[in-house]
């Protein structure tokens, strides 16, 4: 196994032991507390979250990346059905490939992933902005600021994981967009100006701020008060769920699970919304009255949420989606589209634990 595959591994197992050690007394440092096992008691952390990876879902992964692999263009990119340089779904694809440990350079998928990096690399613009093409007019590529997000998550969690300079260079310009893009209410929206926010795109740019953040790049502190603020706006407390923006509107299975990851990411694990968060994501998952938008995009927040809280409600949820992907998958390895078919191998590869984002 290779070294810094092996470090990412272990870290997040022994950082809780070696930090007493240390004397380190900030939020920051300590590990969270041992979640619910179901039945009034309390796990230890390191177990708490632990779900087999099974050889049937190792198999289904492996599959469904080499078809990711095969239709890959030359240039690093994709065709996909919201367009042919889209760098939001490029960078899922990237991550969904990374799921079991490649990194550029290393591991069985190394190729398509540096191919994959530099696309986005190749995308970036002088003010920083990854989307679409570098010379396309942003106005005229479909949601800049989700691609941005995701491209960044996606430069994150790669240099998190090999420490390349070239990919830390554009992730600071990537981070810098995102703090100077931000409302004076906490949100982001489609657009790279400070315009009311929503708490989908807003989501996705504070998860790429804090996997910026863990690989070591400064993001203001203020920069995350605000968003914290504007994520607790977005509740809604008739239905213990989250709603697309303040103000109005009803909660959703997607909006939620949004909004639970972003609470998670900011360190805000004991805020009392966490709890009914999840009550309300393991009433519906599988609700068809209920999750019928944004299906998958709603499940990959579901899988990071739930897998960070633990306990019994992750040990519920994680056997239930994983047979639902498997038994989709038993004709064809795949969902026939890049973007569905990359986020459920990046549910089904959550037990790996090789990307940052997925370190406890």
């Amino acid at each position: 196994m290779p070294r810094r595959i092996l470090r990412h591994l272990l870290l997040p197992l022994l950082l809780p032991l070696l930090l007493p050690l240390a004397g380190m007394g900030t939020a920051r440092a300590q590990a969270p507390a041992a979640a619910d096992d179901g039945g009034g008691g309390r796990q230890p952390f390191l177990f708490d979250a632990y779900v087999p990876l099974e050889q049937s879902v190792v198999a289904a992964i492996g599959r469904a990346q080499a078809w990711l692999a095969e239709t890959q263009r030359a240039d690093g990119g994709w065709n996909t059905a919201h367009g042919a340089n889209n760098c939001g779904e490029v960078a899922f694809a990237v991550m969904a490939l990374m799921v079991d440990g490649t990194v550029p350079g290393e591991g069985k998928y190394a190729k398509e992933v540096g191919l994959g990096l530099q696309f986005l690399l190749n995308a970036q613009r002088e003010n920083g902005l990854i989307a679409g093409t570098r010379n396309a007019p942003a106005a005229q590529v479909p949601g800049p600021m989700y691609q941005h997000a995701l491209a960044t998550l996606a430069l994150a969690e790669a240099y998190g994981m090999s420490a390349n300079p070239r990919l830390r260079t554009a992730l600071i310009k990537a981070v810098n967009l995102i703090v100077d893009t931000q409302h004076s209410r906490g949100g982001w929206r489609y657009q790279p100006k400070p315009d009311p926010g929503d708490i989908s795109v807003t989501v996705m740019q504070v998860m790429a701020l804090r996997a910026a953040g863990e690989a070591g790049v400064h993001v203001p502190k203020e920069t995350i008060d605000r968003a914290i603020q504007f994520i607790q706006s977005c509740w809604n407390p008739q239905e213990k769920g989250f709603r697309y923006m303040p103000g109005g509107g009803p909660a959703g299975f997607a909006r939620t699970a949004a909004g639970l990851v972003c609470l998670q990411t900011v360190g805000r694990h004991d805020d009392p919304l966490v709890k009914d968060a999840v009550d309300y994501l393991m009433a519906s998952a599988f609700d068809p009255q209920r999750n019928r938008e944004w299906y998958w995009y709603g499940h990959y927040y579901a899988s990071v949420g739930l897998y960070h809280y633990g306990g019994a409600p992750w040990k519920d949820y994680y056997p239930k989606i994983k047979q639902k992907i498997l038994e989709d998958w038993k004709r064809t390895p795949h969902y026939g589209q890049m973007l569905e078919t990359s986020w459920a191998i990046l549910i089904l590869g959550v037990p790996y634990r090789y990307l940052p984002i997925y370190q406890r």
